[in-house]
C-alpha cells in the first residue's frame, strides 16, 4: 500500500486528490441530474406533441365510427325507411371520405323472428323492438400504394353471423396531412407505426419536409428502434434511450386511441441534451481551471512551509547530534511561526536542561565522593554499604566513620533524607558533615545525635525538611554495640549460631523536626562468635514489582540466612541481583540503601546485665 512520506506528497495525496475526486463526482452526478432534466423536459415536450397529433388523427378517425354505431341495433323497419342510405350519405360528407362499400341484407324472415325470439329469451324485461342488426369493432387497413386507410365494419346477426360489410376508404395523406405539417414532424425523424411495426409514413431525412410511405418494418434500422419497438409493444407512451452518454439519440412514441398505430419520434441526443453538453465543457474547463489556481496555491502556500519544516527537522537532527543552532527568525504569526516559535524555546530549554544534566552528573560524582569508597575490617569487625539511586542524586546516605579519639571504634550511620533529586542530596551532604565533625568530639551517641539534630533544625525548620538516620557506635575492645534510631527503619541482627534475626528498635523523632528533643541510646553486648547486621533504607523493603508485589524484610533475611558465611560485599551483591530480578520492568521508585556489618569476636562478655543483654529470639527496646 503506497504511503506519502513528504509533505508535498501528502499535500497531494490528502488535499488535492480528494479535491479532484470531488469535483469529479459532484460533476458527473450534476451531470446525470441535469440531463435527466432536460430529458424529462424533452420528453414531457415530445409526447405532449405526439399526443396532440394522435388526438386529431383520432378525431378524424372517430366521426366515420359515430355514425357507423348508429347502425348498431337497427331493425327490418329501420332498413325500410332508408335510414342506413341517410347514414352511407353521412359518411360520404365527411372529409377525406373517398370511396364506400356497403353490402345490406336482403330480407329478414323467419331468420328475423329468430333473432327477435333469440332477444326475447336473452331478457325478461326487454320487449320486441325488431333488433335484428349489430356492428363489429371496425377495423382498420392502410393501403400504402393506393394512399389511403380501410375503414371496414361487418353486420352480424344475434347468432354473430355476418349478414351485411360497410367498407370506408379515407385519404391517409389528408389524414395525417396536419400531423407533417408540425414543426417536430420536420425537425426530427417521425414515424407512424402499425400494430405489426409496419411503416406507414415516415420523415426520409430533416431537408425534404415530407411525409413519405414505406413497406419496412421499424425496428430494423438500429439498436434504438428495436428497444422502441418492444416498448410501444407493452406500453403506451413513453421514452426510450439509445448507447452512450450522452445518448446518440431517444426516442418517444405515443399509441393511438382510435386505430392501432403509434406515432414515433427519434431525435439526435447532442440536440436535445445540446445545453447539458455546453454545461459539461463549460464544467470541464472551469474544473481543470480550478484546479491548477488550486494547486499553484498550496504549492504558494505550502512552498514557505515546507522550507521552514525543512530548517526545523535539519535543526533538529543537529540538536540530536548535540549542536545548537541559533534561533530560528519568527516572521509569521500563523501555525508554522508557533511552530518555530516553539522549536525555539525547546532548544533553549533543551540547552539548559542539558547543562543543568552536566550540572547533575557532576553533583552525582561528588556525592558519590562523599559515600566510602572502600569497605571497612579491622579488629573482627567488616562493613560493606551501597546506595543506588532513581535519580542522577539521591537522598540516601550511609557512612563508616573511625574515631580518632578512641581508636578502634567505629561509627556507622544510615540516613534517608526526605524526597529525591538536588534538594535531598544536599540536605545529605550537610547532614554527612555535621555528623562527621560531631563524631570526633568527646561525647555520648545521643549526645552527638542531639547536637547533630539541633544544627540541622537551624536549616530545615523554614522549609519543612527531615532525615531519617540510623546511628551506630562499636566498641570492639568490650564487645559492645550502641544505636540510635531517629526514625529510621530498624537494624536487623542476625546470629548464625541460633539461626536467630532480631530487630534493633528503639523510639525517636526524624532530625531536622524538633531542635529540643532529646535522644536515648541503646546498647548490647556482643554473645556469640558471629553476628551479622543489616541496616537498609525502606527502597528495599518497599520495593515493587509490576504486580505491585513488596519485596520485603522476609526475603532479605532468607538471603542473609543462606550467605551468613558470605563477606558483606558479597551478600550485599546477592541481595541487589535479587531486588533486580524481583523488580523486572518495573520503574525504581525510591533510593536503595543497604548496610551489611560483620561482627566476629574472639571473646565473649561472661558479666552482661539483664537490660543491656540482646535475647536471641525478642527485640531491644528503649
Amino acid at each position: 500500500m503506497y504511503e506519502p512520506k513528504t509533505l508535498h506528497q501528502r499535500t497531494v495525496v490528502f488535499i488535492i486528490l480528494p479535491i479532484f475526486l470531488f469535483l469529479t463526482l459532484t460533476g458527473v452526478f450534476g451531470f446525470i441530474a441535469v440531463r435527466n432534466v432536460l430529458v424529462d423536459q424533452w420528453g414531457e415536450t415530445a409526447l405532449a406533441q405526439l399526443e396532440k397529433a394522435a388526438h386529431n388523427i383520432d378525431m378524424q378517425l372517430n366521426r366515420p365510427k359515430q355514425l357507423l354505431s348508429f347502425l348498431d341495433g337497427m331493425s327490418k323497419r329501420d332498413l325500410e325507411t332508408g335510414i342506413h342510405e341517410i347514414i352511407v350519405d353521412r359518411l360520404h360528407q365527411i372529409q377525406g371520405v373517398t370511396e364506400i362499400n356497403a353490402e345490406w341484407p336482403n330480407e329478414m324472415g323467419s331468420q328475423g323472428l329468430r333473432m327477435r325470439r333469440h332477444i326475447l329469451h336473452r331478457s325478461k324485461n326487454e320487449k320486441n323492438t325488431g333488433k335484428v342488426l349489430g356492428v363489429t369493432p371496425p377495423l382498420y387497413e392502410v393501403a400504402v400504394e393506393q394512399n389511403n386507410v380501410l375503414l371496414s365494419t361487418s353486420l352480424v346477426n344475434m347468432e354473430d353471423e355476418i349478414i351485411g360489410k360497410i367498407e370506408l376508404y379515407l385519404d391517409f395523406e389528408q389524414l395525417i396531412a396536419q400531423t407533417i405539417q408540425s414543426k417536430w414532424w420536420n425537425i426530427y425523424k417521425a414515424y407512424i407505426v402499425d400494430q405489426d411495426g409496419h411503416i406507414l409514413a415516415q420523415t426520409i431525412n430533416n431537408k425534404e419536409q415530407t411525409a413519405q410511405h414505406s413497406t419496412k418494418q421499424f425496428g430494423q434500422s438500429n439498436a434504438l428502434e428495436k428497444k422502441t419497438l418492444a416498448a410501444l409493444s407493452t406500453d403506451e407512451s413513453g421514452i426510450v434511450f439509445g448507447k452512450g452518454i450522452p445518448p446518440t439519440e431517444i426516442s418517444g412514441f405515443y399509441r393511438l386511441h382510435q386505430a392501432p398505430w403509434t406515432m414515433v419520434i427519434i431525435a439526435p441526443g447532442k440536440k436535445v441534451l445540446q445545453p447539458l453538453i455546453k454545461f459539461r465543457l463549460a464544467y470541464i474547463i472551469t474544473a481543470l481551471s480550478c484546479i491548477t489556481v488550486l494547486l499553484w496555491f498550496i504549492r504558494s502556500s505550502f512552498k514557505q512551509t515546507t522550507q521552514s519544516i525543512k530548517q526545523v527537522s535539519t535543526a533538529a537532527d543537529e540538536l540530536a547530534n548535540g549542536n545548537f543552532s541559533k534561533p530560528f527568525k519568527v516572521s509569521t504569526k500563523d501555525e508554522v511561526g508557533d511552530l518555530l516559535h516553539s522549536f525555539n524555546r525547546m532548544t533553549s530549554q533543551l540547552q539548559r536542561g542539558l547543562q543543568l544534566h552536566k550540572a547533575m552528573e557532576i553533583a552525582k560524582e561528588v556525592q558519590m565522593t562523599l559515600l566510602p569508597q572502600n569497605d571497612y575490617s579491622d579488629k573482627g569487625i567488616t562493613a560493606s554499604g551501597v546506595s543506588i539511586y532513581c535519580d542522577e542524586t539521591g537522598g540516601d546516605y550511609f557512612d563508616f566513620i573511625e574515631s580518632e579519639t578512641h581508636p578502634g571504634k567505629l561509627h556507622v550511620a544510615v540516613g534517608d533524607v526526605v524526597g529525591h533529586g538536588i534538594g535531598a542530596a544536599l540536605l545529605m551532604a550537610t547532614l554527612r558533615a555535621l555528623l562527621r565533625v560531631r563524631v570526633q568530639k568527646p561525647g555520648l551517641a545521643a549526645e552527638r545525635i542531639n547536637d547533630v539534630n539541633r544544627y540541622l533544625c537551624w536549616d530545615t525548620l523554614q522549609y519543612g525538611n527531615f532525615a531519617s538516620l540510623f546511628y551506630l557506635e562499636i566498641e570492639p575492645n568490650n564487645n559492645t554495640v550502641e544505636w540510635i534510631r531517629a526514625g529510621h527503619e530498624p537494624a536487623l541482627l542476625f546470629t548464625p549460631a541460633n539461626d536467630t534475626f532480631t530487630e534493633l528498635l528503639g523510639k525517636g523523632l526524624v532530625l531536622g523536626l524538633d531542635a529540643d528533643i532529646q535522644y536515648k541510646g541503646n546498647t548490647f553486648h556482643l554473645t556469640h562468635s558471629k553476628h551479622i547486621l543489616i541496616i537498609g533504607s525502606d527502597g528495599v523493603w518497599d520495593l515493587e514489582n509490576e504486580q505491585l508485589e513488596r519485596f520485603g524484610k522476609e526475603r532479605v533475611k532468607e538471603i542473609i540466612r543462606n550467605n551468613h558465611h558470605a563477606q558483606p560485599a558479597q551478600i550485599i551483591q546477592k541481595i541487589i541481583e535479587e531486588v533486580t530480578v524481583f523488580r523486572g520492568d518495573a520503574e525504581q521508585m525510591d533510593d536503595i540503601t543497604l548496610v551489611v556489618i560483620s561482627l566476629e569476636q574472639n571473646s565473649l562478655a561472661n558479666n552482661l546485665s539483664s537490660s543491656s543483654t540482646l535475647s536471641s529470639s525478642k527485640s531491644i527496646k528503649t
